[in-house]
């Protein structure tokens, strides 16, 4: 029979695998494990520079943030048709209800696909079916972050907002992104398209506080968005800090993201449980999920026993996540009645 702690820690384990989630920060095209992604430039004969899944898994080991968005592109490149897109958001889908996860708001860069030849019905009509196909298929609901790259060439000059605000918006869009390198890009030059986006009742979530430090956070709210992206490096300004602790400002915190990507130095110095501590409104997430070679329960896993947060704070973190999310009323109410009646059994 096992000792008491073994058995607490198998109990609670087992609790986070199994307690229904929400994910508020996943992208879609960083959700393709490399045995599709390799299906996918096999199918549109791109070359994304290995032959095997063995070498495009290894490809997977970051210098740094710049190394790991010209990875990323190069596996952009390999979606080049509505579906590609779909068969991306089937499996992601699926691996997410795997994972007992009920609800993901899921960034998607049309602008990428856009430039890649993809023509803006497919790509719409690929989220709609596949958000349909998520719903009937694995009970799980899809909302769309339709984000705007800050790097891409030639530069996106407000076609993502046009896009959201006409014929091709998908159905189940419920924010405007902003994601890329921070600092050569201050989210200031995209203001008229949060603006445009906000006047169809899209609000900006951007990321901000990842790779570059608290002005990017501070401009980042200044600018409109209801939740940060990353946002780790707040905790360089106390006064920050004590604002989005104040104002219970929703954060999305990726921890295996912020090391791999050498935000943070190590897992042992991720300022997750400070953030905490200082009554930081956290969520989990995985960020991009394939490339990390992760999973939102693998992150509760990693939290729990090598962060030492205890399973309570993450199931409040689900809460909180719940009350963040760009859903409606009823269905935050559904989910947060399936969790409570998940970890009270």
């Amino acid at each position: 029979m096992p000792d008491a702690p073994v058995e607490m820690a198998t109990t609670q384990r087992a609790m986070l695998a199994g307690m229904p989630k929400i994910e508020l920060h996943l992208h879609l095209e960083g959700s393709i494990r490399p045995p599709l992604l390799l299906q996918l430039a096999e199918r549109n004969r791109v070359d994304i520079g290995v032959g095997s899944v063995e070498e495009l898994a290894a490809l997977y080991r970051f210098r740094d943030f710049q190394h790991f968005i010209e990875l990323y592109l190069v596996g952009m490149s390999a979606i080049r048709t509505g579906d590609d897109l779909l068969c991306a958001i089937d499996a992601l889908a699926s691996e997410l209800a795997s994972q007992q996860v009920r609800y993901a708001e899921v960034t998607t860069t049309a602008y990428a696909h856009h430039a890649n030849g993809m023509a803006g019905k497919d790509y719409r009509d690929a989220l709609d079916v596949g958000a349909r196909r998520a719903r009937a298929d694995h009970s799980v609901e899809l909302g769309w972050i339709v984000d705007i790259p800050r790097s891409l060439e030639p530069p996106e000059e407000g076609w993502t907002a046009e896009m959201l605000t006409g014929p091709h918006a998908p159905r189940d869009a419920v924010a405007i992104g902003l994601g890329g390198p921070e600092a050569q890009y201050p989210p200031d030059w995209y203001s008229a398209s949060f603006e445009k986006a906000a006047s169809a009742g899209l609000p900006p979530v951007l990321h901000a506080g990842e790779v570059a430090g608290p002005p990017s956070v501070w401009k980042a709210l200044e600018l409109g968005s209801v939740r940060v992206g990353h946002g780790v490096r707040s905790m360089e300004d106390p006064r920050l800090v004590e604002h989005l602790a104040q104002n219970q400002v929703p954060i999305e915190v990726s921890v295996t993201s912020n090391v791999l990507l050498g935000v943070c130095p190590s897992l042992d110095a991720h300022p997750l449980p400070a953030m905490l501590d200082a009554g930081l409104n956290v969520s989990i997430n995985t960020d991009d999920p394939a490339y990390f070679s992760t999973t939102l329960v693998e992150e509760h896993l990693l939290i729990h026993e090598s962060l030492g947060v205890p399973v309570a704070d993450l199931v409040a973190a689900q809460h909180r996540a719940i009350d963040s999310a760009l859903c409606d009323d009823s269905l935050k109410r559904r989910l947060r009645d399936e969790l409570t009646a998940a970890v009270s059994s």
